[in-house]
């Protein structure tokens, strides 16, 4: 399994990251990872993206309210006000506040496993033009190639900059999560249910919490408030129990809220 070069440079650069910052040990920030972009690329535009590779982490949104367009994203709003101790019916002013994912903004970071933009996870999304394109054959060889050379990247951006938490949404791809930002032969703690969902963590060996949750935008998903309230203010003990405080956001000038 051979990938073209132009392909291997840009699948192991910061590729299909939203961006926001990335922090450090010292300014420790939330990342979020999903599983891949939604939307449709054609090869053609693949090719083109492929020759603008991603060195450095992108600086984000250049508005937050891009957080608050697409449902995933309000999804991710909502836990992550939670996280801060929050009710959920409040997550677009803690967006207006927090500023996730925005440039010039501070503490939350986004990414994807992979980097290429799919409608959806079939892998009969793959056809013979992506096959030139990268110098895989199908999807499978794709993501068996990110998972080999480009996840330990990923490992290598967690253990530089050490977030505290790595909320990692998609239960299936549990183990790709493991590959990504876990250690080898470490396995998760299953939590057990809540509200008949799933919540698997660990702490990895540079103080992170990685926790994995369902897809929050499916009817089988994380979707009904209550439960994201309730996945958010577990998520948040974790970090204490393992000291991951986070920190407490200032009172909430909603006068300044357009």
């Amino acid at each position: 399994m051979t990938a073209n070069p132009n392909f291997e440079t840009w699948a192991t650069s910061y590729s299909g990251c939203d961006g926001g910052d990335i922090g450090s040990p010292e300014r420790r920030a939330i990342w979020l990872c999903g599983i891949e972009w939604g939307g449709v690329r054609t090869a053609e535009q693949l090719q083109d993206e492929m020759q603008c590779d991603e060195p450095c982490p992108p600086r984000g949104y250049g508005d937050a309210s891009e957080n608050l367009t697409y449902i995933f994203n309000r999804q991710v709003m909502k836990i992550l006000a939670a996280i801060h101790g929050r009710p959920v019916s409040e997550y677009r002013d803690f967006c207006q506040q927090a500023k996730p994912f925005t440039q010039g903004s501070s503490g939350y970071f986004k990414m994807n496993l992979y980097p290429i933009a799919f409608k959806d996870t079939n892998q009969a999304r793959w056809h013979s033009n992506f096959a030139e394109a990268t110098g895989l054959e199908n999807k499978s060889d794709y993501l068996d190639w990110c998972r080999k050379h480009r996840f330990p990247h990923m490992r290598q951006w967690a253990a530089r900059a050490r977030p505290k938490l790595i909320l990692c949404l998609g239960k299936s791809y549990r183990d790709d999560f493991q590959k990504a930002f876990h250690d080898k032969n470490s396995t998760f703690t299953h939590e057990p249910p809540i509200d008949g969902h799933d919540l698997w963590w660990c702490v990895n060996a540079e103080g992170t919490l990685v926790a994995v949750i369902p897809f929050m935008v499916n009817r089988y998903g994380l979707i009904r408030n209550e439960s994201i309230q309730k996945f958010g203010d577990r998520i948040a003990k974790l970090m204490e129990q393992h000291g991951c405080r986070q920190a407490q956001m200032p009172e909430l000038n909603t006068s300044a809220i357009l």
